[in-house]
């Protein structure tokens, strides 16, 4: 993805909007909300699905000194790019971190904002160090990270090359929700608890809120080959040290 999101951004057009007063709250005030099921975010589907996000997002100056990649046919619809990722996933030590990549600077460098994985989840749940949950903390510090329709957008599309990320909350978080949050398996055995429970919580918590302000949230899958450098950054927040202690908010500030 180097030749993607690291491309100059000279060329990109700028937004008639970019003296607009826009309302951007801070996102540090935002409480948690465990999801209920109320809603569910769905896919986003190009046009063309050979697309790449470049071709179907093009930046525009939004506000400020930052550039949002937006819709080429609809300024109100954000792209940022997820990734998670986990050092010995499975093994002994994993070490697990996430990074998403919200736009970039004037200069077309990539705005790439990353960080370990906590060793507890969003309610104090004991968490492991994995890629699933690094993939699924990526998302929701993306949509925590700033008040999205505060800066006038009404869809933001998580482009990720997870497939438990865009089916688990599209799809099977409907049934999880149907079955108190327990898999459907054999009759005898009822199923098991779905795993990561509590980000899947806090994930659709952030659809919620976002509906509740006008905004919906979708989900692309991607090719991995489109997505390095959110990965590169996951891979290097993995690596380390010391995972924080507890859940930790991470907010961004207009610059």
């Amino acid at each position: 993805m180097d030749d993607v999101l690291g491309e100059d951004c000279g060329d990109l057009e700028d937004d008639e909007n970019d003296d607009e007063d826009y309302d951007v709250p801070s996102s540090s005030g935002l409480d948690l909300v465990r999801g209920t099921g109320l809603i569910f975010p769905s896919k986003f589907r190009p046009h063309l699905s050979s697309s790449s996000p470049m071709e179907v997002f093009r930046g525009r100056f939004r506000f400020m000194n930052l550039v949002r990649y937006t819709h080429h046919n609809d300024n109100s619809m954000l792209l940022i790019m997820t990734d998670g990722a986990c050092l010995n996933n499975g093994q002994a030590n994993p070490k697990a971190g996430w990074a998403f990549c919200q736009g970039a600077d004037l200069e077309g460098g990539p705005l790439l904002v990353s960080g370990r994985l906590e060793k507890k989840g969003p309610w104090g749940d004991d968490g492991i160090q994995s890629s699933n949950r690094a993939e699924l903390r990526a998302v929701i510090a993306a949509l925590r990270f700033r008040h999205w329709p505060g800066e006038g957008f009404k869809t933001v599309v998580i482009a990720t090359d997870s497939e438990y990320v865009v089916e688990g909350s599209t799809q099977w978080a409907k049934t999880w929700v149907q079955n108190s949050w327990r898999t459907t398996g054999k009759r005898e055995t009822n199923g098991s608890n779905v795993k990561n429970k509590d980000l899947w919580e806090a994930l659709l918590g952030e659809c919620e809120r976002a509906n509740r302000h006008g905004m919906a949230i979708q989900f692309w899958k991607i090719p991995r080959e489109w997505n390095t450098l959110a990965d590169e950054a996951a891979k290097k927040a993995a690596a380390a040290e010391e995972p924080p202690a507890e859940w930790t908010q991470i907010s961004g500030i207009a610059i």
